[in-house]
């Protein structure tokens, strides 16, 4: 069941002061057989110019996960929070039952790169929410986000989890998978070995249903790690509509 997604698979959205790579269908770029993992809707890799931002716009009934990976981001929205995230900061937004927010390179001299996640959401229309945080540095695997209440992780309305990895040239890991669920990476920088198949920065793999996944780092790397129960690959990801 491995399956491997190059980079050079993506669809992407090239504007000026943006450049934008989706690994699941998004805005001009439409793929019936990339459309997701589960509730996990959106996998995006933006690169954003000096002075470069979203100009405000609204979303509704989806969880919405941010990481840094370098430079400075302005954020602000509707709910009245407002602030800037570094290198390695997450944000997370539930949409809920409506939101407006703009997202801004915050510097006019150094880029900006980020990753956006979307979850979908088991209930529509919840209050809208925001949250920052930031995970520990030296810890080889961070859980961000859990549909099970867990300290330091977001909380979220889905049966996803979400994991921050990041191994030093040299490292090793092995990381189990629970029975019955799934496992999607995705490299955001460095070198990595996953269960024998070579990760570039931007590839994915989906991985065999093991018991453990292990991974060895070329170069230092950092990757964002997705499980999910089987039954939500293909499953309905909403109790309600």
């Amino acid at each position: 069941m491995q399956r491997f997604y190059t980079a050079r698979e993506r669809g992407s959205t090239q504007l000026p002061w943006l450049s934008s790579y989706h690994s699941f269908s998004f805005n001009r770029y439409y793929d019936p057989a990339h459309m997701g993992f589960g509730p996990l809707r959106v996998l995006n890799e933006d690169h954003v110019a000096p002075g470069g931002q979203f100009d405000t716009h609204g979303h509704q009934n989806a969880q919405i996960i941010s990481m840094v990976y370098y430079g400075t981001m302005y954020h602000e929205d509707s709910c009245g929070h407002s602030g800037l995230l570094s290198t390695g900061d997450y944000q997370f937004m539930n949409a809920g039952s409506g939101i407006t927010h703009s997202e801004a390179n915050a510097s006019d001299n150094e880029p900006l790169g980020f990753m956006q996640l979307w979850v979908l959401p088991r209930h529509r229309s919840g209050r809208p929410d925001y949250q920052y945080r930031r995970f520990e540095d030296g810890a080889p695997l961070q859980l961000v986000a859990s549909g099970d209440p867990v300290s330091d992780a977001f909380l979220v309305d889905q049966d996803i989890r979400i994991w921050q990895l990041r191994l030093s040239s040299g490292g090793q890991l092995r990381h189990p998978l629970q029975q019955n669920w799934l496992r999607r990476i995705q490299l955001v920088e460095g070198a990595l070995t996953a269960d024998g198949q070579a990760l570039t920065p931007g590839d994915g793999l989906l991985t065999e249903p093991l018991a453990t996944t292990e991974y060895h780092a070329q170069r230092d790397s950092l990757a964002l790690v997705f499980d999910i129960p089987k039954d939500l690959y293909q499953g309905k990801t909403h109790e309600t509509d």
